[in-house]
């Protein structure tokens, strides 16, 4: 009960970390904030403050949010009750960011800081059933290791769907293991419904997790087939019926969606093409790449393997399929990085579902995967309490740049003048978030069972940072695949892509923080390595080391 309660308490601790920032906004957040302001005054239009966004169309005279209407229906009630109590006065007179900014984070505490927790709990849960122990290790890493952490801080639908579509998968898993439910894969179907109206991506999620529902093999019969199949659509019709109004009710149309009125959308299916091996070099291994910056996922891939070969096939399959058809899909997208962002941000769907076989490769090869999770977590803290709105590969040179000059996002302590700085925060405002995640790393390694870190482990650990730091470091220059990112942006219709000192860049941009990274991912191996060696030291009965007192010293 312990260790549970350890456990609880570091998630939760997660989830206080995102609620400390205070985010610069983007055309994305503001999209959204519009829908929800549209919303509230019974309306679809965003015409009284378009010019806030460029992520908007314009259709037979107004325009619209372009974004999917789900989490502004999610999020309207809170929007709703926290206008009524006076917060946007308070958001006015704050003094982190002038102006209504800071609704955005109000309204975002429900909006992505409430789901980015609940999704932690949830993978917790879930990883417990592939290896007890280790569920807390695979959340907090989660949490804190890779794209999860910012775009909890920010009010981007991404956290929000991938809540619900890993839902459906933890749902059905549930069922899975038990007697067969329909209500369960309804209930999964309506969460499925719900992401796809509130990301339209998730469909592809859908899809593999239908294929999940027919691998129960005891239900592989004509009756329990339909049965249980057509609970699953049965929810799924319903939970996309919150779409399906909207768009009617904005475009007299029960299936127009907005984003058919984006130009680039309109070519291929809503702007995917076929995919591309170099698009998809540039998704995993460019500067802001997504094995680039969270190595730890290469564990969490090798995690899956041991749970295909354990014997639980079914939900190591489901797990690489939602992969598969993510990196896919992406790597035919227009604009594969989704605009300004410290990663490729349509892969979060994904990382739920990847992150819970991270206990067995954590349980099998401890040296790598905490080297590599400390790396993980160092990268992603510093791109988002700095910058992690960058639009260019080159660009992410400014998150070490930003961390030696103590300039950091606004948070909730220099909302009160603690640490305020023109830029946002300095180390007198950040400590907020430090002190969480901090507190939430210390109490994950506590819960987690004892691991058996030999030095050959040791030795794997190093190796690993060595490998991922001299990668980091000089193979997105080296090999190109940082200017491949960068034709990309341009192909996509931003022509200054190529110029670097626009947009204050560097060839070698992750110099610097490869060296802070791999230096945290030592620290972690040596204080593992420290914590094993204390805990490992024999130790005598207490009977008997009474009895060695009682004794007389043998005599010269």
């Amino acid at each position: 009960m312990r260790a549970r309660r350890r456990t609880v308490l570091a998630i939760v601790l997660v989830g206080v970390a995102y609620a400390t920032l205070i985010q610069s906004f983007s055309w994305n957040q503001t999209s959204h904030y519009d829908l929800i302001r549209a919303l509230n005054n019974d309306s679809t239009t965003i015409d009284a403050n378009h010019t806030n966004t460029g992520d908007e169309v314009f259709y037979k005279g107004h325009w619209y949010s372009a974004r999917a209407p789900g989490l502004a229906l999610f999020a309207l009630p809170f929007y709703d009750t926290i206008t009524a109590l006076g917060a946007d006065s308070l958001a006015k007179e704050s003094q982190a960011q002038r102006g209504d900014d800071e609704m955005i984070y109000f309204t975002g505490l429900w909006g992505n800081v409430l789901p980015g927790l609940l999704l932690l709990l949830l993978v917790w849960q879930v990883s417990e059933r592939f290896e007890p122990g280790y569920g807390v290790a695979s959340a907090v890493v989660l949490g804190l290791g890779t794209m999860v952490l910012p775009l909890s801080t920010l009010l981007f639908s991404h956290v929000f769907s991938a809540l619900l579509g890993f839902a459906a998968f933890a749902l059905m898993l549930r069922e899975r293991d038990g007697p067969p439910s329909p209500m369960l894969l309804a209930l999964a179907g309506l969460a499925m419904g719900y992401a796809v109206a509130s990301e339209y991506p998730l469909f592809f999620v859908a899809l593999v997790l239908g294929l999940f529902l027919l691998s129960r093999r005891d239900a592989l019969n004509p009756t329990a087939v339909i049965t249980r199949a057509g609970a699953y659509i049965a929810g799924g019709v319903v939970g996309i019926v919150p779409l399906l109004l909207y768009n009617h009710y904005a475009f007299h149309s029960w299936t127009h969606l907005a984003y058919s009125d984006v130009p680039r959308q309109q070519k291929g299916f809503f702007g995917i093409g076929a995919p591309s091996l170099k698009v998809l070099s540039t998704l995993l291994l460019d500067s802001r790449g997504l094995l680039t910056i969270s190595p730890v996922l290469i564990m969490a891939a090798i995690g899956t393997v041991l749970l295909y070969r354990r014997g639980r096939r079914a939900e190591a399959l489901t797990i690489a399929g939602v992969c598969l058809c993510y990196v896919g899909y992406n790597s035919g997208y227009y604009l594969p990085f989704g605009g300004g962002f410290m990663g490729p941000r349509f892969l979060t769907t994904m990382l739920p579902f990847l992150a819970c076989p991270l206990g067995l490769a954590l349980k099998r090869f401890p040296g790598p995967t905490i080297a590599l999770a400390a790396v993980s977590i160092t990268t992603t803290l510093i791109a988002t309490m700095t910058h992690p709105l960058v639009g260019y590969e080159n660009e992410v040179v400014v998150w070490e740049r930003l961390l030696s000059n103590g300039e950091f996002q606004p948070t909730i302590a220099s909302a009160f003048g603690l640490g305020h700085s023109q830029y946002g925060s300095n180390w007198g405002g950040i400590w907020p978030l430090l002190l969480a995640a901090g507190g939430a790393i210390v109490l994950a390694a506590w819960a987690t069972p004892r691991l058996r870190l030999t030095g050959r482990q040791i030795g794997v650990g190093v190796l690993a940072l060595l490998a991922w730091g001299l990668f980091a470091w000089l193979g997105p220059t080296v090999l190109g695949i940082d200017h491949q990112g960068l034709l990309s942006i341009v192909k996509a219709g931003d022509h200054t892509a190529l110029n670097l000192e626009l947009h204050h860049g560097a060839r070698y941009p992750l110099k610097k923080l490869a060296e802070i990274a791999a230096a945290a991912g030592l620290l972690a191996l040596l204080a593992m390595a420290l914590l094993r060696s204390r805990h490992s030291a024999p130790r005598q009965p207490r009977a008997a080391r009474a009895d060695a007192i009682s004794q007389p010293a043998p005599s010269g």
